[in-house]
């Protein structure tokens, strides 16, 4: 890809700065003007952060973001592009089709949380709706599904910047040359007929793993990181989400769906920790009752369990549920990454909130295609390895306490592009009808 001078890109960031000012709310302009002048933090510096301190920067933005996100999932959605939190500048980016609608969309985030500070967000031109993206999205996993895409695509989803439809391809420019060209089952060619723009970047070539990784064995209150097995060797996971049932309170542990069929019981390991193939199964943690595929997510019903989550050197509390959204940063507690010496992998930033991935688009350890979120691992940072499927995903708030962001679905460890793949809590919980276990 082609860079622009420094010079060239300066200039188009300028005219984009002031022309994001002067889309900007009643008196937001004096915030954007201080925010633009004064030092800006790179990732590296975030991630070099106490997870204190990088709470403190990310707490405002997340506030921002969960409101925004809610608002253009309903009220907004027929200008709503994407959004991303921009740490780096201490502000939030909201993509509209339209920015002139950007106090009705304001209004509507206030309306989710008065709370937010509005002065914390800048508009920018989308190139479609955030709907328009996904069910475009949707379509390309179905030809992927059918065979009848033209190369081969790992992940697909909205661009965080809403730029177009984001595929994640091996070559850039022939994928765009043959999305150019009419497939067969078409009859036009396939950027004409989604109905978006397309664009390109590079995939992460996941691989599909062996189940002989975990981290070991826990005793009822059971929480997230704790190791899980169906066998006692080979095949293993993570336990993710503590949750109860909202009907009657029961609890219920939630873990990735490709791990268990429904109708396994489910024990933690046993024996020395890290002794993966001597067979030794250990506390009953529960027996799998019901999976849904697009969330890649199963529950376990069983034994008690506690909103907490198994983190370096203790057990840190899970307080609230959220979704993760574009520029964020999380953590997670898989187990085979700890024993590989890599204890709750953090630095974790989403980059792209709203992503597809299966047998046929990027994730080969599934055999169905999973709706998540993709984050790369920043800093040179560790993604995740096999083993930690399952695991909670979290980011890390004020006060050393934990919100839930999902299960680890997918990912690559520290070689390459590392990286994450996750579904999110909130959509498992609304599927099952789950609250977090308010136990802490």
């Amino acid at each position: 890809m082609r860079r622009k001078s420094l010079v060239a890109r300066c200039g188009v960031l300028a005219a984009g700065l002031l022309a994001a000012v002067a889309a900007m709310p009643d008196g937001a302009q004096a915030r954007a003007a201080a925010a633009t002048a004064a030092p800006v933090l790179t990732d590296t510096q975030i991630a070099a952060l106490s997870p204190e301190a990088q709470a403190l920067r990310l707490a405002p933005l997340r506030a921002v973001a969960e409101a925004v996100g809610a608002a253009g999932r309903s009220t907004v959605a027929d200008v709503y592009g994407n959004l991303v939190i921009d740490a780096n500048h201490d502000l939030v980016t909201v993509y509209l089709t339209d920015p002139a609608q950007a106090k009705r969309v304001l209004a509507a985030a206030r309306a989710v949380d008065p709370r937010i500070d509005g002065s914390l967000i800048r508009f920018r031109p989308a190139a479609a709706t955030h709907a328009a993206l996904d069910e475009a999205a949707q379509r390309v996993v179905a030809l992927a599904d059918a065979g009848k895409l033209p190369v081969h695509v790992d992940m697909v989803g909205p661009a965080p910047d809403a730029s177009g439809l984001e595929l994640d391809v091996d070559d850039e420019a022939s994928a765009a040359r043959a999305f150019q060209t009419a497939p067969p089952a078409t009859g036009a060619p396939l950027a004409r007929t989604l109905g978006v723009p397309l664009v390109y970047r590079p995939g992460h070539a996941l691989q599909a793993k062996s189940w002989s990784d975990v981290k070991w064995h826990d005793s009822a209150p059971f929480i997230g990181g704790d190791a899980i097995t169906g066998s006692g060797s080979g095949h293993g996971c993570t336990a993710g989400l503590p949750a109860v049932r909202k009907s009657d309170g029961h609890p219920i542990m939630v873990t990735a769906a490709h791990c268990f069929g429904v109708g396994t019981k489910v024990y933690t390991r046993a024996g020395t920790p890290g002794s993966y193939s001597n067979g030794l199964l250990g506390n009953y943690v529960g027996t799998v009752t019901a999976r849904v595929q697009q969330w890649d997510a199963e529950t376990i019903d069983g034994a008690d369990n506690n909103a907490d989550e198994s983190d370096t050197s203790g057990w840190m509390p899970l307080t609230s549920v959220a979704y993760s959204y574009n520029g964020d940063y999380v953590c997670h507690d898989g187990q085979r990454s700890f024993f590989m010496g890599h204890p709750t992998p953090c630095n974790i930033k989403v980059t792209n909130q709203d992503k597809y991935c299966g047998p046929t688009t990027g994730c080969p350890g599934l055999s169905y295609t999973a709706r998540g979120v993709w984050g790369d691992a920043v800093n040179n940072g560790w993604g995740a390895a096999g083993g930690d499927s399952g695991a909670t995903m979290f980011a890390v708030e004020s006060g050393g306490v934990r919100q839930a962001r999902g299960l680890l679905s997918d990912g690559t460890p520290g070689d390459g592009t590392p990286g994450v793949f996750w579904t999110e809590a909130t959509d498992i919980f609304g599927y099952f009808g789950l609250t977090l276990n308010p136990r802490t």
